[in-house]
């Protein structure tokens, strides 16, 4: 399954009917935050569950990255900008998690705020 059938599939769970786009974007953000937070506070979790984790992480990002930067994107050019411009963040910052240097609450802080955002601008 490639990246955007990924975040479709995380999507296809969530009652449309019920949910604005933004509002279900902010809910995917915010079960992946969830999710690592919790792994990353349990000094007992498998490292391997870490890594997942982090990956699940990184392919939201990218499929964000691939929907702000499709030409049919709504979006305001610089919003759309600053978006593409915070996966890249993420994904440099996602490596240096991985390789030991980084801090993942970064990660985790930078998913609060993106879910927020998409929460209040949800109609």
């Amino acid at each position: 399954m490639g990246h955007p059938q990924q975040a479709i599939a995380a999507y296809a769970t969530l009652d449309a009917s019920m949910t604005s786009p933004g509002r279900a974007e902010a809910l995917v953000f915010a079960k992946v935050t969830r999710r690592m937070e919790q792994v990353f506070a349990d000094p007992a979790a498998a490292p391997s569950l870490r890594i997942s984790l982090l990956n699940d992480n990184r392919r939201l990002w990218r499929a964000a990255a691939v929907a702000c930067a499709d030409d049919m994107n709504a979006m305001p050019d610089q919003l759309r900008a600053s978006l593409l411009s915070l996966a890249g963040f993420v994904d440099r910052h996602t490596s240096a998690v991985l390789g030991g240097s980084g801090d993942p609450g970064v990660l985790c802080e930078i998913n609060r705020r993106v879910a927020a955002g998409l929460s209040a601008g949800a109609t």
